[in-house]
């Protein structure tokens, strides 16, 4: 045998050997240290794009066109959606500040509105800014807005710099050197800006105008200008290249973005000038209403001061100084006589008098007239004396009268006059006092009402039932002076008690004095009638009730 073929057998036994125990190794190893091989292969993996874009780029361009074409018909569809809504939350606004200012920024610049409109609708947002390394597509700086820490950052700088070489060599031509300027995906858009060593990738959410534009490349010329030579030079060390200084200055595109976002939320001065217009409509309004009151109380006291108006409702309005009468008069002398008041004080278009006349409506100088000249026959009777006031068809009487039919009488008879509709009654009834002067008598010794006491009594409650008598009732007990003092003023003090019982029960709620006596009642001698002497003498203090 060879030693050719020997030393080949050998290999083969010993990789027969070994293979399996590699391949345990590696698959060991790359559990444990995923994240360790994935950064050792991520510098090869943009290579390995580049070198297949440029033997294969057909293929590449074939897988990523389903995906990019679709990204796009989403971006244009989402897009044209965001747009429409911001534009139409814009016209319902149409009233507010910012329409306002960007009327006038219209005519004065001389643009239509549509097309402030349309800018203010899809201003540019930037979100982050990366600064990458043209050759080995390394992230060299980054910065970001207020939304958030971009995640894999260094991975998104691979793929750009992938990206940008397959298309930069997919589009280039023989006789034109073209870069890609810019990559949309979703709501945002990745600008490019190119210069010899790197690239500045910047997210934008919104469409980008001129000024976006002009802002990336004043940053990346200054970029270049002060570390170019770094950028130019740089090897994979990171060390040395000043990253502070280029976030620095990365920082200006965010932080001219905020400046502008503060500029337009300055209090603009139609902030102050609004208000302004607003207090003094408001105190325009106000004048105008105070105006119109002061007139209305100066028409009001006109027709309270005019006896010929004072009878009739009429109704006022005052509205911008122009008066509106509107009610029912019974003649077109009434309407005139208002006429011609009014005309002392406003101009004959400041006047719309509406009042109706009603020639059926009765006169109301001829209705009180008659109402005083019934009362001025019912007063010539006795202890008659009644007056009224009128207040266009009602009628108030107030007074005195001695009869209860009278009165009922003279308030159907004024009810029946011609223009009255109602009346109110504040009449009052001056009853006489029935003549109540009862002497009741009890036995020797005896505190009980009889028949005949109970039947004197009951009469004296028909009366103070009947006419309503609320006078005092005044109990006077006398005595025959038989026996001793303390025993005769005992009895006295219980047949009273028996007399003020009975009342209650007879529903009788009168106040009532009681006087006790030890005599008996002048010109009774108690020794020849000592059963007069032991009375009890009933009386009405008062001399009438009014009802």
């Amino acid at each position: 045998m060879s030693k050719k073929k020997q030393s080949t057998q050998e290999e083969d036994a010993l990789e027969s050997a070994l293979s399996p125990i590699v391949n345990k190794l590696i698959d060991k190893n790359f559990d444990n240290s995923g994240d360790k091989i994935a950064s050792q292969m991520a510098p090869l993996i943009g290579g390995a794009i580049r070198e297949q874009i440029k033997s294969q780029k057909d293929d590449i361009v074939d897988a990523l066109y389903p995906v990019m074409g679709n990204m796009i018909s989403k971006f244009v569809t989402k897009s044209l959606e965001e747009l429409l809504n911001k534009i139409n939350e814009q016209i319902q606004n149409g009233l507010s500040i910012q329409a306002i200012k960007r009327k006038i920024t219209a005519k004065i610049k001389g643009v239509s509105e549509t097309e402030l409109l349309l800018q203010e609708s899809s201003e540019a947002n930037i979100k982050a800014v990366l600064l990458i390394h043209k050759e080995s597509g390394s992230l060299l700086c980054k910065v970001e807005g207020q939304e958030g820490e971009l995640s894999d950052a260094d991975m998104l700088a691979s793929m750009m710099s992938a990206i940008r070489s397959f298309v930069n060599e997919w589009i280039s031509t023989n006789t034109i050197d073209q870069e890609l300027g810019e990559i949309e995906y979703g709501g945002n858009k990745i600008i490019i800006e190119t210069s010899g060593y790197s690239y500045l990738a910047v997210i934008v959410e919104g469409a980008a105008y001129t000024k976006t534009y002009e802002k990336i490349r004043a940053t990346l010329s200054e970029v270049i200008q002060k570390y170019g030579q770094e950028i130019k030079n740089f090897q994979g060390n990171f060390e040395k290249l000043n990253k502070d200084a280029l976030k620095k200055e990365l920082q200006k595109l965010l932080t001219n973005q905020q400046d502008d976002a503060t500029i337009k939320k300055k209090k603009s001065p139609l902030l102050f000038l609004i208000p302004l217009i607003f207090i003094l409509y408001l105190s325009y309004i106000f004048y105008e209403q105070h105006k119109d009151e002061v007139l209305q109380n100066q028409i009001t006291t006109i027709i309270e001061h005019t006896p010929q108006l004072i009878p009739f409702k009429i109704d006022l309005n005052v509205k911008d100084s122009v008066v509106t009468l509107k009610g029912s008069v019974p003649f077109h002398y009434h309407k005139e006589l208002l006429d011609k008041k009014l005309h002392t004080i406003l101009k004959k278009d400041q006047i719309k008098n509406e009042l109706r006349v009603i020639p059926t409506l009765t006169d109301p100088m001829q209705v009180s007239a008659n109402i005083a000249y019934l009362l001025k026959g019912a007063n010539l009777e006795a202890q008659t004396k009644i007056n009224y006031t009128f207040d266009y068809n009602k009628v108030t009487l107030f007074g005195t009268t001695s009869s209860i039919e009278r009165k009922v009488n003279l308030i159907q008879m004024i009810k029946e006059i011609k223009g009255v509709e109602s009346v109110e009654d504040k009449i009052k009834v001056l009853l006489p006092k029935p003549k109540i002067d009862t002497q009741i008598y009890f036995e020797k010794s005896s505190t009980t009402l009889n028949n005949k006491t109970k039947d004197q009594l009951k009469k004296i409650t028909k009366l103070l039932k009947k006419y309503k008598i609320d006078s005092i009732i005044e109990l006077k007990a006398y005595s025959d002076m038989i026996g001793k003092k303390e025993k005769n003023q005992a009895l006295a003090q219980k047949r009273i008690q028996s007399i003020i019982d009975f009342l209650h029960q007879e529903n009788i709620t009168n106040k009532i004095d009681v006087t006790i006596f030890d005599t008996p009642p002048p010109n009774i001698d108690p020794k020849k009638d000592p059963d007069r002497a032991r009375q009890i003498k009933l009386t009405l203090k008062n001399g009438a009730k009014n009802v």
